[in-house]
């Protein structure tokens, strides 16, 4: 019984479904990541005002506010930064793919 730890299938020459998927969640996973930190920067400066309470309560929460809104935005895909990580990461699993067929 040959029991060789080497495919010898070559994989798909379109990346898998999981892996579309993957590279999608990856970049807009990282999409919400940098608009979240970029409006956190933006807030950074502004003091707590009425608009949503003011106070200690805004402080504590506003981190988790601001997540939420750099999710949203990265869920709209109206920046375009989450396609450019899903194309990259997409391309380097295409690559991983192509060499482990040797």
């Amino acid at each position: 019984m040959d029991i060789s730890p080497l495919s010898t299938t070559a994989p798909a020459a379109k990346p898998a479904a999981s892996d579309r998927a993957a590279a999608e969640k990856a970049g807009q996973e990282f999409e919400a990541l940098m608009v979240g930190q970029m409006l956190e920067s933006m807030f950074a400066g502004l003091e707590a005002g009425h608009a949503f309470g003011g106070g200690q309560g805004e402080r504590t929460w506003r981190s988790f506010m601001l997540q939420e809104y750099g999710k949203a935005i990265a869920e709209a895909g109206t920046l375009g930064i989450g396609r450019m990580v899903q194309a990259d990461v997409a391309r380097l699993y295409g690559q991983t793919a192509e060499g482990s067929q040797g």
